[in-house]
Formats: structure tokens, C-alpha cells, sequence
């Protein structure tokens, strides 16, 4: 019937630490052999207890007991707290032991710790606790027509075994019906005798776990002023209701939050494009075009060449609206091929760059700031060395140094970081907003449902914060050309390879492989030209050996991911520097109060 205290037993465990003491122990013999609880209730039902009982510390030296007293479990309205009021009076030991009494209190439970922390005691030890208690009167109960005393003496949550278990309970008048269990469940019966105003009860020797339940009925109307008080007890079933209004307002407000978000990020995703121009080309200098914004995907022709003056961290960039890894991983190729480096495989996951060319020129901003950061202890860097804290800029900031050079030359319709902070703050903003509101909400009318809708569009707005970057007329006919590139590498065969005089052509075209995700079949294309003597890789990368496509492909995975591996790492070291259910007492199930206890 009432609230159960499994996680007393936890709590007495834990209390005694946060009060200064060792733990209750239960890994010995200690138990109880004598429990007398003696309870008068007077009209206005108030019952003062005096539990008398004998401690056996046995050989094994402890401070005292440690008891632990319900004072708020569940209701038979199961949206409210039924209290129990208790004050603790005289604690004493007749045997001699120290009664230091340290409290704690949870809400739920009302801690007594009782004993000495510098002192222990063996042996037999007798304690008396005297204590009142309001709230255990069911006045008038609709079950059994009686006033009701109904007190779980005994609680659930006790770790020692205790014996010669006895109470009684003396109140205003005679009782009209008495009853007593026992058991984890408060489910066996135990004996219950009335004489006169008094009632005695006695139960079996109780195992750690079980408890006693004593039942008083006494006529109605016996106790006056006895009703006890309550609290509102928040569960998500009272504070996120679920009904026609609470749902309907919570799906109103989705369905808005859904058409603003996305409709949002259709807005923003629309591409503008020259009117009149053949996709891919720009107005000659000096000369201007009139444009559009079309949210239709642009025809694309293939491009057996990059776009001109483009690098393949820019192009990355401007697929998808943001730098990632790759873009980076993808411009350290590039430099690489270009002869700003070089790349040397010293194990299988294990890479070494060699500075080549000292001069920046023909360098963008991007670029630069790669360079510098990367050999900026010397000409030579390990992907070990870069898993130091000093490089976590290489990643972070190198990436933020592409966008930045992909918004200066007008790709998008803004400014690339300004728009994500900007729909990053809209989303935080709901979101928190949203967390405000459904705790206002959910605490005062129970309409918590409609308070995380607000949450879940907020949410939405930070999955999309990445999404829909809309690019400018010069930018959209720069894509073109890069995905007209990208059908290039993605479809081309070895006897369609088109060479330039005085370039690489694979290595020149293999950072933009990366970028697009076709490296290892670019790289498979060589192998069979190499094969047939029409190619001759660079030195810009060492250890390969005889060219092999399938092996430099592996190669080149395995440098990628060892790469945005080491950058990762390089950013983590910098970021490391129950109650009664309202059934008669007379059915057993436990009464009001209760709780547990043990040694310390």
C-alpha cells in the first residue's frame, strides 16, 4: 500500500559520509534482539513514540544505530505528498553508550545517526528514542468508516535482523478493530490483542528487509483536527499532461516551429544565378549580369579542369557551406603537390612533412596560416607531434581561416560565420526559452507538452544551423565548375586522362579527389598508366614504392585519417590544459511512515 524505501538502505550508506562518520555496515553480525515500540495518540492525533531496543554490537566495535524515519511518501492521490510532522525528543542509553545524534534530512527521509564518532561500543547496547508524529490518522477512512491509525513501525529499510519485536498503542477511547502485519510486503498477519483504549501487537523475529505494520481502528469522529497536511507531488504525469488542449497547443506549435525552421532554411539555401548565362560563366570584367534566386539545382556540363584559381579546401567549402577535416587535410595535399611540402611515410599510420619552400607567395590566407602553424616549431612535423596541444589551431582556426577566405570572395549571400551565429543564437535562444517555459509551465498548470515543443524547435534550429548556406551569382557559377570537375574525376578512364604540359596532373587533381571522395578510384586510374609507362608520380609524397594505385589509395585514407586523428587530439589536449494507496490499513500492505536503519 505505501511508497516503498528501497533506496534507504543507499541512503544511510551515504549519509554517514556526508556527516563525517564511516557508513553503515552491514558485512557483520550485528542485529537487534529486543524492539518495543510504544505509541499514545491523543484527540488531536498526535502520537508520541518511544521505541525502546536493544543493539547487539557483538564482538564486532561500533559507534551506534542509525535510523532512518519517513516523513513524506505518496498519497492515495498519487499527485500529492502526504507529510508526516516529527520532531525528535530524548534520545538515551540506559546501557551507558553515547547518544550523539546527528540529523540529515532528504525531503523523504529523516536520518537519526546516534553514537559517538571517536567512541565505539561492543556487546549489547540499549537505546530508547522518543519522538512525535502527525499524519498517521486516516479520519473517517470511506473503507472501513473508522478513524484509523495505521503506522508502519517497522519500515522496509532495516539491514540488521531483529528479534523480540512488540508494541502497543493507547489512544483517546477503546478501539473498534485492531490489526498487525509483517513482511517485505507488510503481507503476513501477526498478533493483535485489545484491552480497553490499549491495543498490543507482536510479531516473528523480521529478517533485514521486512517491516511492521500496526492498525488501530478507533470510531469516527474519535480524533478532531487530526487530518494531515500535503504538498503537491510533481510527476510527469501531472506537470506534462497529456489531453486535448495540452496536445493540441504542443502540435500547433511544432507544426509552426517545423514551417519557420525549414522554411527558413529553404529561404536560405536558394542559390543566385546569373539571368542569361550559360551556368558555370560570370559578365566579362567590368561588366554586370542581372541575377535570380532559384532553389533548383543548376545543370552542370563536365569540366575536365578545376575551377580556375580555386583550391580544393575552397571548393569544400563551398559544397556544403562549411570547412570540415578534409577541407584541411585536402589543402595540405594541395601544398604538398604544389611544392610547398613534403610527405613522408615513416610506418603505416605514422607521417612526416618536410617544409620545401619557404616563400608564402601565391599563398591565400588559408594557405598561410597552415604553413605557419605547421611547421612553426622548424621544417619538419610528425602526426605525433601534431597531437600536441600547441597545433589545435591547425584544425579549429584552420578551418575557420577557409570559410573566411570563401566569404571574402563573395561566394555566398553573407558572411558565412555571421549567418551560423546568427541561427545558432535563434536556436539557443528557443531552446533555452523553451526550457524556461516548460518548467513555468509544467509547475503551474501541468502543461509541460507544450513548453518542449519550444524545446524540440530549438533543437531543430541547431540540426539546421549548418545547412541551407544560399550562394552568390559568382559562387554558384564557381560550383558548376567544380561539380562539372567532379563528373570529370568521378567518370573519366585512363585512355580520357587529358595531361598538361610541365603538371602533375594526378597529384595536382588528387587533393580535389579527396574533396569530392573519389581519391582511390583517381588514384587506381594512375596506377594503370603508370603500368603502361605514360606516368611518372613526383616526389612530393615518399613511400609508396613502385606506384600502386590501390596501395597509394590505402596510403592516402590512412594519412587522412591519421590527419583530422592527430588535429582532433591536438584540440582535446588543449581543451584538457510510498504511501498508503488510500486502502484500508485492515488489508495490510504497510501504513503510514516507516523507514529503516542499521549500524554505524
Amino acid at each position: 500500500m505505501i511508497r516503498r524505501w528501497s533506496a534507504l538502505a543507499a541512503l544511510l550508506a551515504m549519509v554517514a559520509l556526508v556527516l563525517g562518520a564511516p557508513p553503515a555496515r552491514a558485512d557483520n553480525d550485528w542485529k537487534i534482539t529486543r524492539y518495543d515500540t510504544t505509541v499514545t495518540v491523543d484527540a488531536s492525533g498526535t502520537s508520541q513514540v518511544r521505541v525502546d531496543f536493544d543493539f547487539d554490537f557483538g564482538r564486532d566495535p561500533g559507534h551506534g544505530p542509525i535510523i532512518g524515519l519517513v516523513q513524506r511518501q505518496v498519497d492515495a492521490d498519487p499527485n500529492r505528498w502526504r507529510l508526516l510532522d516529527i520532531q525528535v525528543g530524548d534520545i538515551s542509553s540506559p546501557s551507558g553508550a553515547p547518544t550523539n545524534v546527528q540529523t540529515k534530512s532528504d525531503g523523504d527521509v529523516l536520518i537519526l545517526q546516534i553514537g559517538d564518532e571517536n567512541r565505539e561500543v561492543e556487546g549489547v547496547q540499549r537505546y530508547v528514542v522518543n519522538y512525535s508524529i502527525r499524519g498517521l490518522i486516516a479520519t473517517n477512512h470511506a473503507t472501513s468508516g473508522l478513524d484509523e491509525f495505521n503506522f508502519s513501525a517497522i519500515g522496509t529499510a532495516w539491514e540488521v535482523p531483529i528479534s523480540g519485536v512488540t508494541a502497543s498503542v493507547t489512544g483517546p477511547v477503546a478501539t473498534s478493530q485492531v490489526a498487525c502485519f509483517y513482511g517485505r510486503s507488510y503481507s503476513e498477519t501477526c498478533t493483535a490483542t485489545a484491552d480497553g483504549d490499549t491495543v498490543s501487537f507482536a510479531a516473528p523475529d523480521l529478517s533485514p528487509g521486512e517491516g511492521l505494520q500496526i492498525v488501530a481502528g478507533f470510531p469516527a469522529g474519535t480524533f478532531v483536527g487530526a487530518e494531515p497536511e500535503y504538498a503537491r507531488r510533481y510527476t510527469p504525469a501531472n506537470t506534462f499532461t497529456a489531453n486535448p488542449a495540452t496536445l493540441g497547443t504542443a502540435g500547433v506549435v511544432t507544426v509552426a516551429g517545423l514551417i519557420f525552421v525549414i522554411g527558413s532554411w529553404l529561404r536560405r539555401r536558394r542559390n543566385e544565378v546569373y539571368v542569361g548565362l550559360t551556368p558555370g560563366l560570370t559578365p566579362p570584367p567590368g561588366s554586370s549580369a542581372p541575377t535570380k534566386l532559384t532553389g533548383e539545382a543548376l545543370p552542370v556540363a563536365v569540366a575536365f579542369t578545376p575551377p580556375k584559381g580555386v583550391t580544393p579546401g575552397e571548393v569544400g567549402v563551398l559544397q556544403d557551406g562549411r570547412a570540415n577535416s578534409t577541407d584541411v587535410t585536402a589543402t595540405i595535399l594541395d601544398l604538398a603537390a604544389r611544392g610547398h611540402m613534403q610527405i613522408i611515410q615513416d610506418g603505416k599510420d605514422e607521417w612526416r612533412f618536410e617544409r620545401r619552400n619557404a616563400s608564402d607567395a601565391g599563398l591565400n590566407g588559408a594557405e598561410r596560416f597552415v604553413m605557419s602553424t605547421l611547421f612553426q616549431s622548424g621544417s619538419s612535423v610528425s602526426t605525433d607531434d601534431l597531437k600536441k596541444a600547441k597545433y589545435s589551431e591547425l584544425l579549429t582556426k584552420g578551418r575557420h581561416e577557409l570559410d573566411r577566405v570563401v566569404t571574402d570572395r563573395g561566394w555566398f549571400r553573407g558572411n558565412l560565420t555571421a549567418m551560423r551565429i546568427r541561427q545558432g543564437l535563434i536556436g539557443v535562444a528557443l531552446l533555452l526559452g523553451g526550457a524556461v517555459l516548460t518548467v513555468a509551465l509544467a509547475f503551474t498548470l501541468g502543461w509541460g507538452l507544450p513548453g518542449l515543443a519550444v524545446v524540440l524547435v530549438g533543437l531543430l534550429a541547431l540540426v539546421f544551423l549548418f545547412g541551407g548556406r544560399g550562394r552568390s551569382a559568382d559562387g554558384s557559377a564557381v560550383l558548376v565548375q567544380a561539380e562539372g570537375f567532379k563528373q570529370y574525376l568521378t567518370t573519366a578512364e585512363a585512355d580520357q586522362i587529358r595531361f598538361e604540359e610541365g603538371i602533375d596532373v594526378f597529384s595536382r587533381y588528387l587533393p580535389y579527389a579527396v574533396v569530392f571522395g573519389v581519391a582511390e578510384r583517381w588514384a587506381k586510374l594512375f596506377e594503370q598508366l603508370a603500368a603502361q609507362g605514360r606516368y611518372t608520380p613526383t616526389d612530393w609524397y615518399i613511400g609508396y614504392g613502385t606506384f600502386n594505385g590501390l596501395h597509394f589509395a590505402s596510403a592516402m585514407n590512412s594519412l587522412n585519417a591519421s590527419l583530422s586523428s592527430s588535429m582532433m587530439s591536438s584540440v582535446a589536449a588543449s581543451a584538457s590544459t510510498s504511501g498508503s494507496s488510500g486502502g484500508s490499513g485492515f488489508s495490510g500492505g504497510g501504513g503510514f511512515g516507516g523507514g529503516g536503519g542499521g549500524g554505524w
